[in-house]
């Protein structure tokens, strides 16, 4: 991730207001912003209880490519009352731009948790979902 990538993220990730609507899906801002940054948290481990689930990685790899939602690993779904409760909004984007950093900082040679789905990953990969995923979400309101 280049300074002016994660920068770019910064201010999209800023730019969220408490009024911003989805155009699609059925999180609100709050808990979008949650749901980012527990992407992190599951990278970093913070995040206890995530198991490997068998998914059939051809049909999540068929999904990405139509730009269709691909579904959120068991424990970490907004919607069903899983993941990091919101608390200020303000405070959560805090939170969520101090993991985009964390992450941009942190060595190629760390050993980052596993993925529920995709298994061990590298910070390549790593960045590669973690762009996907703020593309993705920060899109669905408009940002």
């Amino acid at each position: 991730m280049t300074i002016e990538n994660r920068d770019e993220f910064i201010v999209r990730i800023l730019s969220v207001s408490a009024n911003d609507k989805p155009n699609f899906g059925k999180m609100n801002v709050f808990q979008m912003i949650c749901h980012c940054a527990d992407q992190f948290r599951m990278m970093f481990g913070e995040i206890d209880g995530l198991r490997r689930q068998n998914v059939d990685l051809a049909i999540l790899k068929e999904m990405a490519m139509r730009n269709e939602t691909i579904p959120t690993v068991d424990g970490l779904d907004q919607i069903a009352g899983e993941g990091t409760k919101p608390t200020e909004l303000e405070k959560d984007k805090e939170t969520l731009i101090l993991y985009l950093n964390r992450f941009f900082e942190t060595d190629e040679k760390y050993k980052f948790s596993f993925h529920p789905y995709y298994g061990e990953l590298n910070k390549v990969q790593w960045e590669r979902l973690a762009v996907y995923h703020l593309n993705h979400h920060l899109n669905q309101f408009g940002r």
